[in-house]
């Protein structure tokens, strides 16, 4: 048994493009529609272990509400490079960080996506 994927409510399927793929570098695994015209987008990362699912409703004009989520992890090679590129590339606001998890023996910043969706990325301090 594994864990497969998360799925997310976004309003702006572009702007969670631009954040995830050309800000974060993951990379694109699938899309589909459904039959109530969801658009669904997945990313994925070098492995295709799991992916996060974007669900996005284009005739939907609801606010997304990012409630009951705590953030989202990504793991990074470089956290320092991974985190100059994101905030050059989609100006996304840094919320904390970079901080220093002893505990964990690593490197963290939290950032905000384009729907308010808190994301943490991680890097090992021992690679």
């Amino acid at each position: 048994m594994e864990v497969d994927h998360t799925a997310v409510r976004v309003s702006d399927l572009e702007a969670t493009k631009a954040f995830y793929e050309d800000g974060l570098g993951l990379e694109f695994h699938q899309e589909f529609h459904t039959d109530d015209g969801i658009h669904n987008y997945y990313v994925t990362g070098d492995e295709l272990e799991t992916s996060i699912q974007f669900a996005h409703d284009p005739d939907g004009d609801e606010e997304i509400e990012p409630s009951g989520i705590v953030h989202l992890a990504i793991l990074v090679d470089d956290l320092d490079e991974t985190l100059e590129r994101l905030t050059e590339r989609t100006g996304c606001e840094v919320l904390r960080g970079p901080i220093t998890v002893d505990a964990v023996d690593a490197r963290a910043a939290f950032v905000e996506d384009p729907d308010g969706y808190e994301v943490e990325i991680y890097a090992n301090r021992d690679e």
